[in-house]
Formats: C-alpha cells, structure tokens, sequence
C-alpha cells in the first residue's frame, strides 16, 4: 500500500507516494508515473526518522513529513539494503554476515555504521554513505583502548579505522576480527605448504602471517620476510604453472621494487574463469588462440592443473606501465596500466574481493548488460574497482608466445 510523503529531489519537491517491498522502492511524485528503484542500486541512506535521504546515482532525493511511517520506514531500509548493496557490489564476503552497528572514525571524522563482518572482510556502510569493505587481509594490527572501548584496525598502507559506541558487542567484534584475521593466515599457511615445500617452516609461518591471500608483495620483501621466497616460487610454484615462460618474461621486463606476487582464493563465490576470458586449450606453458573481436572465445571446463586451490598473480611495473597476470590459469589475457605507486595496493583490493570478475574490470559500461548486468554497480560504484578502471588499458591477448613477447617488449 503507497503512503504519501513529501519527496524532493532534482527536478522536483512536493507531495508523493511512496511504496516498499524486499528488492524495490516505488516512489510516485504527484502528477507522474511510479518511479521504482531497485534497492541494490541505492549508494546510501541517510537523514533520520523524519527525514531520509538516499544517494541514487550522482543525485540525493528526501523523503520528509512521514508521519508516524518514518521511524519503521528508516529501520526497514536499512536493513534491507545493507546485504543487497554489499551483493550488489560483489563484496558479500565468504560466509554469513554477522550485523554490527556503531561509530567509526577515520581522519578525525566520526560517523555512525552499520556493518556486516564476513570471513574475510568487514561490509561497512557508514551514516549516508555507500557500503565500502574492509579487507582482513589487508589488516596489519588489531589494538584495543580499554579506556575509550575502542577497536582500532590498522591496514598495511597505515591507515588507521576506529570503531566503537558498539553498543555491547566491542569485545564481540574484537574477537571476531582477530579470530578471523587467524583463520586468514592459516588459510596462507596451507598455501605455502603446498606450493613452497623448499621453504622451512619457520620461514613459511613467517610468510604466512604477512603475505595473507589478496596481498601483493615485491620480490624484496618476499626475501626479507623469509629468506629464499623468490627461489622457492620459481622452482616450486611458478614451474608447474601454464604461465610460467610468462612470468620469467614479466620477471625480466619489470624494474626492481616493481615486481610484486599475489595469489586469490579459488572457491565457489569466485569461479576459475569468465566466459569472457577464455578460450581454448593452451599446452602447457603454451599459447591460447587469439579470442575474437569482443573477446568473446570457446568456453571449457579447465583442468585440474588450472584449478588450484590459490591463483597466483604477478604484477610488473615499469615506470607508469603495469601488466597483471594471472599464472595459474592459461586463458585469460595479461592486463595492462598506466598508473603510478597506488597500482599494486588497489591490486591488493582487487584479488581480496570475494567475487572479483575480470569483466567488471575491462568492460566499458555499456556492455555490461543482460547476463552482465549484475556487474554494473560494482564497475560504476565501487571505489578501488573505478580506480583500476580508470587506469586499464587494454589486454594483451595470448595469441602466441612470439606475438605476445613483441606486445609486451613494446610496452613502455
């Protein structure tokens, strides 16, 4: 049933009508036709019981003069749109998101959340803002003011989040992010032991409590960490790969400092490959053939040597020039920016998000649509994810191992 309000936003203020189920608000302006709004797509919620403001795309629209709906309607919303937005953002990490709510604090500036912590990254949405995550795996320290009862989490590129006013549940949320910090690098910790067996186990428990999955770190401080790192991937990992003759061109092309390993998670929310990538069977360490125009190509199962339990990246840099590759898989295509330092962190977010999609990545806007619709929000909203796009330059097919050198040797 449509209740009335006083609605406002671009283009027009007065009476109104609004309606809401689970997936859609209808907004009807007096005069016009129902506008619905899918509630996935909504970037925010704001204002209080009396007056809610949503975010819908680069304008804000007010619902005012709500009467006695306005407190449910505001509660309703809210919770409907948290796990909608953060779906629709491909950032409903693994497991069930457990709901927090709160204060958070970044740069001096407090604003009220509401939050779902999954296993691997916690799902904030501050006051009249969008859902951002924030990577477990890109945790550096966990601390806690007793005296504030205060949780503060500090990532590696030293940024620092407090959260708190958690109404009860601070030492819930403390335990929680520590345990599934842990439970992180444990997960790094049988990688390692899989595919670094040269490494000593001491060495590998110190790499793995640094180097957790999404995490790209330089050859130099694979090295620092625990000694040996860089010819233990060569000799263990890299070599079995379907792109190892790959990584040794990438390995010579790329400066020092500016050579950095990552491996991503293979698991049921993040599939082996998009059917936009693939092509058909390379040998091993061999070539694909050359997909078509819209990089559309023959879509097959891969094999159990392209499905391991961790994919290995490497990024190469070279003064603005980056190129990605994806090791562990023989039919995706090597990925190429112009950027500067900030690449290999919003590489970081990129292999951390639980349903990364290549397409989301290379895609321009207007072709993710139909079966790719559900990748638009994600590509149009979400920040580290604009950031890649804005900085992509094309992709490199594998269309043989002569043609694909040539490509790479004239990247500048």
């Amino acid at each position: 049933m449509s209740r009335p309000c006083w609605l406002t936003r671009p283009g027009f203020a007065g009476r109104a009508e609004w309606s809401l189920d689970d997936e859609v608000m209808v907004l009807a302006p007096e005069g016009s036709a129902p506008e619905p709004y899918a509630i996935r797509e909504i970037a925010g919620i704001g204002g209080d019981e009396f007056a809610i403001e949503l975010r819908i795309g680069d304008g804000a629209c007010t619902l005012s003069r709500l009467g006695s709906d306005g407190p449910g309607l505001q509660d309703r919303l809210r919770r409907l749109w948290l796990p909608q937005r953060a779906a629709a953002l491909r950032i409903a990490g693994s497991g069930e998101g457990r709901p927090f709510a709160g204060s958070v604090t970044r740069g001096g500036t407090s604003r009220a959340f509401r939050a779902l912590l999954f296993d691997d990254l916690l799902a904030l949405a501050p006051h009249g803002g969008d859902v951002e995550p924030l990577f477990l795996s890109l945790q550096e320290k966990l601390s806690f003011d007793e005296s504030r009862y205060v949780i503060t989490v500090t990532t590696w590129d030293g940024t620092a989040i407090e959260l708190g006013k958690l109404a009860g549940e601070t030492e819930v949320l403390l335990g929680a992010l520590g345990e599934r910090r842990a439970a992180l690098a444990e997960r790094a910790g049988q990688v390692l032991a899989a595919h670094l067996p040269t490494l000593p186990l001491a060495a590998r428990a110190r790499l793995a409590a640094a180097w957790l999955p999404g995490r790209v770190l330089t050859v130099e401080e694979l090295d620092a960490v625990a000694s040996g790192s860089r010819a233990a991937l060569a000799a263990s990992w890299i070599a079995v790969l379907p792109r190892r003759a790959q990584a040794e061109a990438l390995l010579a092309w790329g400066a020092p400092g500016k050579l950095f390993f990552g491996y991503s998670r293979l698991d049921a929310a993040r599939p082996a490959a998009d059917d936009d990538d693939t092509a058909r069977a390379p040998a091993a360490g061999g070539e694909a053939p050359a997909a078509d125009s819209a990089g559309a190509a023959e879509t097959r199962a891969p094999s159990p040597a392209e499905s391991p339990d961790a994919l290995l990246w490497l990024l190469a840099g070279r003064g603005r020039s980056w190129l990605l590759e994806e090791l562990s898989v023989g039919d995706h295509a090597t990925y190429r920016f112009e950027a500067g330092d900030e690449l290999p962190g919003l590489t970081s977010h990129l292999l951390c998000a639980p349903q990364f999609s290549r397409e989301a990545l290379y895609l321009p806007l207007e072709k993710l649509v139909a079966a790719r619709a559900e990748l638009a929000p994600a590509a149009r909203d979400l920040p580290f994810l604009r950031a890649l796009r804005e900085r992509y330059r094309e992709r490199i097919i594998h269309s043989g191992p002569d043609a694909w050198r040539r490509r790479v040797s004239a990247v500048q």
